[in-house]
């Protein structure tokens, strides 16, 4: 079965690895995860080096077939994110 890490085990290791106390470090993970939404909110890319951009991207409006009745429809588009790898980490990855 494929592992998930979950948000609990960053500051898990946060604190084995610094010693800080998990609730400090949660709020830090917390600060971190907000400020990179908000980013993406205003429309900014999150570059975080040797890891990967965060890019707000906006999904064009397409033609589709409703389920009901089988008559075209139009999905309108809407705002999402996207994450690319660094070439650093994909490298990791497939090692």
């Amino acid at each position: 079965m494929k592992k998930t890490l979950t948000k609990r085990d960053l500051v898990k290791y946060l604190h084995e690895e610094l010693g800080f106390s998990a609730r400090s470090l949660a709020r830090v993970v917390d600060l971190l995860f907000e400020e990179i939404k908000r980013a993406l909110e205003r429309g900014e890319e999150v570059k975080i080096v040797r890891f990967g951009i965060f890019e707000p991207y906006q999904r064009p409006t397409r033609k589709g077939v409703s389920p009901q009745d089988g008559s075209p429809i139009l999905i309108q588009g809407k705002k999402t994110a996207v994450f690319r790898p660094s070439p650093t980490l994909k490298e990791f990855i497939n090692r």
